[in-house]
């Protein structure tokens, strides 16, 4: 269980910011909570200047863009309900884990019930300078409604010293918090990651000035700077409890995103049974499979598209499995094979497959120990196989249950191809 994870100013492999925002509810793994602190800047980072005249605030939309490839959840039944709060304290350029808790005000700004539509483009009107307002369509993103009062008088017309640049905006403001409403959303719920880089909150108004001009203008205060996500996962219950517990081998084993649960697997006969078995032998390939328990993987439990291995280095920090193991065409292990190492779900033979020759090559010649060794899920943003063993689950959001020891039916498998040394 990863108990304690950085959760501010997430990247994904692709090097997108992202903030996971959740409410889900899961029969195997219970419930699942991520709340998002966000930073809110001035327009273009610079100075804003406040309008004068008489200001009527038409709309204001709290615009927040869902991240690629990056949804788990229920997109059918569940009525998602979004509340948006003022927070009380501002996120700061510094590391913040999943524990912490975030102060705000309790006056709600904004709500939104909605559907997750993670893939559908929205149509929203642009307004124009000049022109006519035209249609145009979006990537996918929550538009959630807010209070025009308080962004009237709190956004627009509040003292001008605060609004001189965006750090002193950021000490004034503090930035909003973002949480799924327990007790209003229904269904199964599911697991958001935002684009943060993407996200801001758009104000639509009128600025009438003393010769009875009216202009209409659309300023936009984007998510930037620092951003952090609480997570809490709740197991009560449910078998995990006794599941972390557990010293020994287990049939089953539990994998969860967000922070949550990753599985420890170790070869203990490979120094000593197989080495015997084969001697000098020359391994030509070597690939663990693993099985999802059938029933544990039914919509919208689906199994997390993509797990990845990694070890721990006698000072217990996680570090590379060899066969995963590049960071350019300068820096990687000879046994690096571009696109082998996989880890994808395959939906037709319901398994994953790792081929890790190099490190069970490296175990049973007594080259490395093995001081554990773990599979988690990983995130699906890039497709490309690269080194990226010390990833954390938290930018990935899915999990899988799947067979664990012999005394399964879908237990785990080494298998092993070698060819034997020539006889002399």
């Amino acid at each position: 269980r990863d108990d304690s994870v950085i959760t501010s100013n997430l990247t994904t492999s692709a090097g997108v910011l992202i903030s996971p925002l959740a409410y889900y509810k899961d029969l195997d793994l219970g419930t699942t909570e991520a709340n998002v602190a966000m930073s809110i800047s001035t327009p273009l980072s610079t100075a804003f200047t406040k309008p004068t005249g008489t200001v009527t605030v038409d709309s204001a939309v709290l615009v927040l863009r869902y991240a690629p490839n990056s949804f788990y959840g229920d997109t059918t039944s569940t009525k998602y309900q979004l509340n948006v709060y003022q927070l009380a304290e501002q996120p700061l350029a510094m590391n913040y884990y999943n524990t912490k808790s975030w102060a705000y005000n309790p006056t709600l700004l904004g709500t939104r019930s909605f559907n997750a539509r993670p893939g559908v483009n929205v149509n929203v009107l642009q307004i124009i300078t000049g022109a006519k307002d035209t249609l145009k369509k979006l990537p996918p993103q929550i538009r959630v409604p807010m209070n025009t009062a308080f962004v009237r008088s709190n956004i627009l017309l509040t003292d001008s010293l605060k609004l001189i640049g965006s750090e002193a905006f950021k000490r004034y403001f503090k930035g909003l918090y973002l949480t799924l409403d327990k007790t209003q959303t229904t269904g199964t719920g599911g697991n958001f990651y935002l684009r943060t880089d993407s996200c801001q909150l758009n104000i639509y108004y009128k600025n009438t000035s003393s010769a009875g001009v009216i202009d209409t203008v659309v300023a936009s205060f984007p998510a930037s700077g620092y951003y952090a996500s609480q997570i809490k996962h709740d197991y009560t219950g449910t078998v995990i409890p006794a599941a972390l517990s557990n010293t020994k081998s287990a049939g089953t084993v539990y994998l969860q995103g967000l922070g949550g649960l990753r599985t420890k697997i170790a070869f203990p006969s490979l120094a000593a049974g197989v080495r015997q078995t084969i001697g000098n032998a020359i391994l030509n390939r070597a690939e663990l499979i693993v099985t999802p328990v059938t029933g544990k993987q039914l919509y919208p439990f689906a199994p997390a598209p993509r797990l990845t291995m990694y070890r721990y280095n006698i000072a217990r920090q996680r570090t590379y499995i060899p066969d995963y193991y590049y960071v350019s065409d300068y820096v990687y292990d000879k046994r690096y094979i571009p696109n082998a190492f996989d880890g994808f779900y395959n939906s037709t033979k319901n398994e994953y497959h790792f081929v890790i020759t190099g490190y069970i090559s490296d175990l049973i010649s007594g080259k490395t120990i093995d001081y554990g060794t773990f599979l988690a899920p990983i995130d699906l943003y890039n497709t490309t196989l690269e080194y990226r063993y010390n990833t954390a689950s938290v930018q990935a959001a899915g999990r899988v249950i799947a067979g664990g020891d012999k005394t399964s039916a879908y237990k785990m498998k080494l298998n092993i191809i070698y060819t034997p040394p020539l006889k002399q």
